[in-house]
């Protein structure tokens, strides 16, 4: 780590990082019992602008609706409750986005989040299993928030480290400037997070770690691959290394390497998929 980046230095720039997530995992808990309160959850979307701008996304009619308020409690409604609470975590993270590093990590987080819930998918599909794909959604969605923290506080030394090369985008130098897993760790703390979203983000680098469980290690590589799809459809660089390759990764989860590079394309037509879903957050 830098000798200029403390932990001190970092505890203090925690502290002040916003509470987004937090008060969206207050906001979900009544969504996870079916009993979401759609006056909460509208006040807060049209108090916080990313969010709103995503919602209107997703229904053009709430930009000129009279009863904002009222429009938008329709909006809510007609979301599923899994939607609904996928869509205000995303929001929450797309709302830390403060220059154009960061903007290139939102956008690989995003994208693995959203794979990793269609890589589960497929598991579930081929392998008559049921993992619950939303929480995968959610693993991925966190796991990397050490890297945007890294990004949002430090972006002139996070852009020389993941930019050396003008012509790819390359972040497995992040680490350079700090551990990425401790301060992703000490952020989910501060949110308030449930202790698996911790362990994640302190150990999904540690893919062969024996003492982990086997729940664990699947999660973790489940993260491996869909990040590493995400990587590959920005054309950002791929980190290959001598403990860890894709393929082994995929192998681990239970798929072929046919199953997620298919000849209609990466998890089929995903790639299209993740385009719409970026247009909808505004990160195109």
């Amino acid at each position: 780590m830098d000798e200029l980046i403390t932990l001190g230095r970092i505890e203090k720039l925690i502290e002040i990082m916003p509470d987004y997530p937090k008060e969206i995992n207050e906001i979900s808990k009544g969504i996870r019992n079916n009993n979401p309160d759609v006056d909460v959850i509208a006040e807060y979307i049209l108090k916080n602008r990313i969010f709103y701008e995503v919602f209107c996304n997703f229904n053009p009619d709430l930009a000129d609706a009279s009863d904002k308020h009222n429009k938008l409690i329709e909006v809510v409604k007609k979301l599923d409750v899994t939607s609904l609470r996928n869509i205000l975590f995303t929001c929450s993270i797309i709302s830390l986005d403060t220059n154009r590093v960061s903007r290139l990590i939102i956008k690989k987080i995003i994208m693995s989040s959203y794979i990793c819930k269609d890589i589960i998918e497929k598991v579930n599909f081929y392998r008559k299993t049921s993992h619950n794909p939303e929480n995968f959604f959610l693993y991925a969605l966190f796991h990397d928030i050490g890297e945007l923290f890294t990004a949002i506080h430090f972006p002139d030394e996070v852009e020389k480290a993941i930019l050396r090369d003008r012509n790819n985008i390359d972040l497995s130098h992040l680490n350079d400037i700090m551990a990425h897993n401790e301060v992703g760790y000490m952020l989910s703390k501060k949110w308030q997070l449930p202790s698996i979203f911790s362990y994640i983000c302190l150990n999904h680098n540690k893919l062969e770690y024996r003492k982990f469980t086997a729940d664990f290690i699947y999660i973790i590589n489940s993260i491996a691959v869909s990040d590493a799809v995400a990587l590959e459809l920005l054309d950002y660089e791929i980190p290959f290394t001598n403990s860890w390759d894709v393929g082994h990764s995929i192998y681990k989860i239970g798929l072929r390497e046919e199953d997620v590079y298919t000849e209609s394309g990466i998890i089929g037509s995903a790639e299209k998929k993740i385009a719409r879903i970026l247009n909808l957050f505004n990160l195109k």
